[in-house]
């Protein structure tokens, strides 16, 4: 006799196989997007931070009785907001930030040393 294609029972054992493994990659995947968007976010109170900075020693030099305004709200490169609803302080020169949030991620960082973390 001449068998040409898949039994039934081939072909299902195939796609339980396919569901195990997208089962378990799966929550992996998802992680490594979470942990991306998590990196995303700090990189981007960052940059705000150091525009932040940048204004600071701009307005030392050029107007040193001014402020700083923080609540400020600056597009990052990816177009989304960031915004700090905390206090700004500035010691020794360098700034630090409490309450930054970036729009589009679910969470709060703080910035201090030139790293941005999650409150």
């Amino acid at each position: 006799m001449n068998k040409k294609g898949f039994t039934l029972v081939e072909l299902l054992a195939v796609i339980v196989i396919l569901a195990i493994i997208a089962l378990i990659a799966t929550p992996i995947i998802i992680g490594v997007v979470n942990d991306a968007r998590k990196e995303s976010a700090k990189r981007s109170v960052e940059g705000y931070a150091k525009a932040l900075e940048s204004s600071y020693y701009l307005k030392l030099v050029t107007a040193p009785d001014e402020t700083v305004d923080i609540k400020s709200v600056t597009p990052d490169y990816t177009g989304a907001e960031v915004t700090c609803s905390g206090e700004l302080t500035i010691n020794d020169n360098k700034i630090k930030l409490s309450g930054c949030k970036v729009a589009g991620f679910d969470g709060t960082f703080n910035y201090e040393n030139g790293r941005a973390t999650e409150a």
